[in-house]
């Protein structure tokens, strides 16, 4: 029992070097309202607990943030791209186009994007901490930032293959407590923030739609509801009965209409984040009740402050954490064909070099359904020839 919480705990810690800085550029460069998207994302998390009843990630677009804060975009566009994701990814769940278009998404599709947002996660984790955002107080030298996190990369190797997971739980409270010993910040009491209603104009719906949701949507459906979906059943075999491509993409839909109208910014459920949660301890859905309820509480009753408590959490372990889950999702691949393998990773180097999977989910595509198509014009070419 003790093992199953400290588990739980130890994953509810593993993706917050996404989590963290995303939300902190959204909120410090686009102008977002941080009790607004901690609340809604919170109760995005306890929600996908509760319906999947297994450990289920939720993180921010990551493409789509990217794109916003590279461009300073305003949290109209950000909200109005988030609403036409969600209004998307809830046509293709009750159409049953999702459950359709899942069947294109063979394996080795999956794999060469998982294998493209592992590396990038790498590449993230390593600019994280080597040029960590301001909100982030007493960071180490980009040399020292490297050194910690790669033993902080090597603990956690250690910490998930033995099971002990209070060292995974220990770095970040160390480091925490570090930080506050060296910068001693003060806090004040709690204060009630809750978020408003409000659609965003039409004016800004077509903006929305070109820069942030075209490039996104490809990522969001290969990656966070097939390549989840298809992960979740992986790890977890008759436990993720509830979870398929549909149901993702509905439940995806439905949060990001909750947090585009309520002030939120557009999530999704990243397998990459369901790789890092599992690889660091936790098997139940209490890890979602942990993390949702702390981003909750923080939402609601520390919105003024949170940036600041956010900043004490010891960068190096976060993008230690980051690097670790990255490379295990990269690792997916392997269980692959050697010549898919070479396939997949030939289709993600393209995303990456370009640094838009969408061109990975293209040609991967392209290669999976190249014999299937060439196949079906031989067949019929040989049907027409023995009808003559």
């Amino acid at each position: 029992m003790t093992r199953a919480i400290t588990g739980d705990v130890s994953g509810a810690l593993a993706d917050l070097g996404i989590l963290v800085p995303l939300t902190a550029a959204l909120v410090v460069v686009n102008g977002l309202d941080v009790g607004s998207v901690l609340l809604i994302a919170g109760l995005l998390v306890v929600t996908a607990g509760l319906v999947f009843r297994i450990p289920f990630p939720v993180q921010p677009l990551k493409a789509l943030t990217a794109l916003a804060v590279a461009q300073g975009l305003a949290p109209d566009v950000i909200h109005a791209a988030g609403l036409e994701i969600g209004l998307v990814l809830m046509l293709m769940s009750l159409t049953g186009l999702a459950s359709l278009l899942s069947k294109l998404f063979t394996k080795p599709v999956i794999r060469a994007l998982q294998f493209g947002v592992g590396w990038l996660l790498v590449v993230t984790a390593f600019k994280l901490v080597v040029n960590p955002p301001a909100v982030f107080v007493h960071s180490p030298s980009s040399r020292m930032g490297l050194l910690l996190a790669s033993a902080t990369v090597a603990v956690v190797v250690v910490a998930a293959w033995r099971g002990w997971y209070l060292l995974s739980i220990a770095l970040v409270v160390t480091g925490v407590i570090v930080t506050l010993l060296v910068e001693q910040p003060t806090f004040g009491g709690p204060s009630i923030a809750l978020p408003t209603f409000s659609i965003p104009p039409w004016s800004v719906f077509g903006t929305a739609f070109v820069l942030l949701v075209i490039p996104q949507i490809p990522l969001t459906y290969g990656n966070a509801v097939v390549g989840v979906s298809d992960l979740a059943h992986e790890q977890f075999g008759d436990r993720a009965s509830r979870v398929s491509p549909a149901r993702v993409a509905l439940l995806c839909g439905l949060g990001n209409v909750a947090s585009a109208t309520f002030g939120g910014m557009p999530m999704c459920h990243g397998s990459s984040g369901l790789s890092a949660h599992v690889r660091m301890g936790a098997q139940t859905w209490k890890m979602n009740a942990m993390l949702g309820g702390t981003l909750i509480t923080l939402g609601v009753f520390f919105s003024d402050q949170v940036l600041e408590m956010f900043g004490l959490l010891p960068v190096w372990v976060l993008g230690g954490f980051l690097a670790y889950a990255g490379i295990r999702h990269a690792m997916l691949v392997l269980d692959l064909e050697p010549i898919q393998i070479a396939l997949a990773i030939a289709a993600a180097a393209v995303g990456i070099w370009t640094s838009n999977l969408a061109y990975t989910t293209a040609i991967a595509l392209v290669i999976a359904q190249a014999p299937v198509v060439y196949n079906r014009i031989r067949n019929g070419r040989h049907k027409d020839a023995a009808s003559l």
